[in-house]
């Protein structure tokens, strides 16, 4: 329990070190931190339960306060330079649509196979993971007949979005628009970045990933859609 000013600095300065440990882990630059640690309540809960935070009273604040103030440093263009390069490096960017089915999303677990299991009508023992990282799995049954499988959350297809968003902005961001000036010899252009509002831009594209999200991911994976409802899955 936080009960004095020097609880409430010794909590900040552990939780502060920790949310530096899950940056590195998973590759992520702080305004996504939001989405990625505090969108989901049973990943924040498994977070404060490997930390042992999860009984201290009021830790949710303290880690919402922590994440707040990296994103307000983030959006405000007043990282240190090293800091800069160190979030504009390829580690932390999305270099292709693939890795916006992964990154950051976390490895599978048994839950995932539990959910498979009862989907399909299947014992675990048919179920093998291919790849945890990439939520892939294969189903055999009894006929020795295999079928390919990715699953993910309706928690993880959250995710999935926001690195979608990141990935869309990015390369439209540096694109430039050639200017129409008819039949004559002029070619001016004008850069995206010069006159883009990013978030105006990526709320558009939130409005069109809702609506077109099962579809974009079965594209990526080359799969077809068997259910996306709690869960989505996608087969061969």
């Amino acid at each position: 329990m936080i009960k004095s000013t020097e609880d409430a600095n010794k909590y900040y300065q552990v939780v502060n070190q920790y949310v530096d440990e899950y940056v590195e882990k998973w590759k992520i630059k702080p305004n996504n931190l939001k989405n990625y640690l505090l969108g989901n309540k049973s990943r924040l809960v498994n977070f404060l339960e490997r930390k042992g935070l999860k009984e201290v009273t009021n830790i949710n604040q303290v880690i919402s306060d922590i994440v707040d103030d990296r994103i307000a440093i983030f959006n405000d263009d007043i990282l240190k330079f090293e800091n800069f390069k160190f979030f504009e490096s390829e580690e932390f960017k999305i270099l292709n649509l693939k890795q916006c089915l992964y990154k950051g999303v976390g490895s599978a677990t048994i839950d995932h196979e539990k959910i498979l299991a009862d989907q399909f009508d299947c014992s675990l023992s048919e179920i093998d993971i291919t790849s945890s990282e990439k939520h892939e799995f294969t189903l055999i049954n009894n006929s020795n007949s295999q079928r390919d499988i990715v699953i993910y959350k309706s928690e993880e297809i959250s995710i999935i979005k926001e690195n979608l968003k990141d990935y869309i902005f990015n390369q439209t961001y540096k694109k430039s628009i050639e200017l129409d000036f008819g039949d004559t010899n002029i070619d001016l252009k004008i850069d995206i970045k010069d006159f883009i509002n990013e978030s105006d831009f990526k709320n558009k594209i939130d409005i069109l990933l809702n609506d077109n999200i099962k579809k974009i991911i079965s594209s990526i994976l080359d799969m077809k859609v068997y259910k996306s409802e709690d869960n989505f899955i996608f087969t061969k």
